[in-house]
């Protein structure tokens, strides 16, 4: 799920689902998430936080090693919609340079902490070049036990899907198996943002927030 503007569009991708991993470089968790990518053969979308990315920068590194996207999930995660038009620029771009810094590439999509966003927020980041990622699916890893993060996604994905997880909680490596197993029993193939945005939009909804 992309916003363009004032547009939400929702990805119609055939069997063809996005994981996304929010927070992070984390090392209680991201060489074991790496891991569990690599022996499924699954690329995948990282939303880094700044400040995890400058305390573990070796771990970006991997990341980006795998061949998994990496994208931006502001400097210090704050609630960008309390920020003034400098601050948010500032979580946006110290990140970006940050990780361009650290593995040379230029990242220009972006996902806001907890879903938060205005026009303020939309408008800002446009100014600079982003593109704001939504999502589809989000079992609510950080509180749900592994069966519940489990069913929740593999009943509510659907082509184009985008699924939200977090970088962190056991419950969720713990799902993270059977669920590529499942979706990939269903038919279902693992892309990055990225792959799905170049296959082109698929239906829209009208911007969804005040």
């Amino acid at each position: 799920m992309f916003l363009f503007c004032s547009t939400v569009f929702l990805f119609s991708a055939e069997k063809d689902i996005s994981l996304t991993f929010h927070d992070g470089p984390n090392p209680n968790s991201t060489p074991q998430l790496l891991k569990i990518l690599d022996d499924a053969n699954v690329k995948a979308t990282f939303f880094v936080v700044g400040k995890m990315v400058k305390k573990y920068p070796e771990l970006l590194k991997e990341i980006y090693k795998r061949g998994h996207q990496v994208a931006v999930h502001t400097y210090n995660h704050r609630n960008l919609t309390t920020l003034s038009t400098s601050e948010i620029l500032s979580e946006l771009l110290r990140t970006k340079i940050l990780i361009k810094q650290i593995i040379g590439i230029d990242t220009y999509l972006f996902t806001p902490p907890g879903g938060r966003y205005n026009e303020k927020v939309i408008e800002t980041a446009m100014s600079c070049g982003f593109r704001m990622a939504l999502w589809s699916v989000f079992p609510e890893d950080h509180r749900n036990p592994s069966p519940i993060i489990y069913e929740k996604v593999v009943t509510n994905s659907r082509d184009g899907s985008v699924v939200l997880l977090h970088n962190g909680p056991p419950d969720t490596l713990d799902a993270l198996p059977k669920i590529i197993e499942k979706l990939r029993a269903r038919g279902f193939k693992f892309s990055t943002l990225s792959q799905l945005l170049a296959q082109g939009k698929g239906k829209h909804i009208v911007y969804p927030r005040n």
